[in-house]
């Protein structure tokens, strides 16, 4: 899409929610189960103003009950729960022309879980998965969004031991190979305090946030194929200002960067980070989106779904799992089939060396800072 198209856009800035007390709104602590239709509920409705639709201001909660839930797929496709073996037995073999391989909610995070049993997630072991599924198959990389963290001390300011986590975390997804990054509002204060450098290397993408180092779309060649990236989040609260950055409307703002997409490639990816709603709306009016990732807290390991023409799937919160979804296209390039594959990153899963003593060197540097900010032994 053109500067010119964007800028005619309505920015909506970021509004900053002060004050220590309201530490992510206890969004974190949401619980997450699937409805019969395969929906997710449980989570937090919108928290910013109304967005216009058709004229009338309609909140995002209402848009949601307006809309259908996405529909669960028919024998086409197939949801698989790998949660054991080593990482050769984890790979799948059944044939795909395109895989799509998706994470989501790092939170600025290197690390496991922590949990005391099978601690699961991290970087490196995701890094080793998607290096393998990538030396067999023709994939794409994407993360749907909150890669970085949004905390603050009683100062309102960025804590020293965030900002330093969301470094580490800048330098390992570089390092990764990722094809796109979806800016989640969250990711923002992160973003704004990032090192220019660091920020530079990173393919940061959002049809509807604005600022420095975000661009509207990617588009990478895969197996022949052209595919084409995008993202929206929904307009949040954040934590802290995050400075140069602003968010537009989702389905206004994504609306001609789609439109162009159309025109450019073969396969058009959707991601999305709590915008659901914008989402659904986006593939049911857009029949060239092919994939939605959703980001939203998911804990359960959902079935496929399709909204319009698009396969629909959800990605894990932390990443605990690893996404992988194999699409069998048809002559046209379109979804004929698909395998969702959610990947357990549990201890039987290597850690790839080098983001291992990355993830090693973030431990002991933002626990040292964390101590003298907080005390302890």
């Amino acid at each position: 899409m053109s500067t010119s198209s964007r800028a005619s856009l309505s920015p909506v800035v970021v509004p900053r929610l002060a004050g220590c007390a309201a530490l992510f709104l206890a969004t974190a602590c949401a619980t997450v189960r699937p409805s019969a239709t395969g929906t997710a509920h449980g989570v937090p409705a919108t928290t910013t103003a109304a967005l216009r639709d058709g004229g009338a201001d309609t909140t995002g909660e209402a848009l949601r009950r307006a809309l259908p839930p996405p529909q669960e797929s028919g024998d086409a496709y197939a949801a698989e729960l790998v949660v054991s073996g080593s990482l050769a037995e984890r790979m799948s073999a059944w044939p795909a022309d395109l895989v799509v391989l998706y994470a989501g909610e790092h939170r600025g995070s290197l690390q496991t879980c922590g949990c005391p049993k099978r601690p699961r997630g991290s970087l490196a072991r995701l890094a080793s998965v998607t290096d393998a599924v990538r030396q067999r198959d023709a994939s794409v990389l994407v993360h749907a969004g909150y890669f970085l963290e949004d905390a603050v001390g009683l100062d309102d300011v960025e804590r020293s031991d965030v900002t330093l986590g969301n470094r580490y975390m800048a330098q390992g997804l570089a390092r990764g190979g990722w094809d796109a990054l979806n800016v989640g509002f969250v990711d923002l204060p992160g973003l704004a305090h990032l090192d220019p450098t660091l920020r530079a290397g990173l393919p940061l993408v959002s049809a509807n946030v604005s600022g420095p180092g975000v661009r509207p779309y990617v588009v990478v060649e895969r197996g022949g194929r052209k595919v084409g990236i995008t993202g929206i989040t929904q307009p949040g609260v954040t934590l802290s200002e995050p400075a140069g950055y602003t968010i537009a409307e989702p389905v206004a703002a994504a609306t001609p960067v789609l439109a162009e997409l159309a025109t450019k490639v073969d396969v058009v990816v959707l991601l999305s980070y709590q915008a659901e709603v914008w989402a659904q709306r986006l593939a049911r009016a857009h029949p060239e989106v092919d994939v939605v990732v959703d980001a939203n807290l998911h804990r359960d390991a959902f079935p496929p779904a399709t909204v319009g023409h698009a396969a629909w799937v959800r990605a894990s919160f932390e990443t605990m799992r690893a996404g992988e979804l194999r699409l069998d296209l048809d002559g046209s390039n379109a979804v004929v089939g698909a395998r969702d594959r959610k990947i357990d990153l549990d201890p039987e899963v290597p850690d790839r060396p080098d983001l291992a003593a990355l993830q090693a060197e973030a431990r002991r540097v933002v626990d040292a800072e964390q101590q003298r900010i907080f005390g302890g032994p």
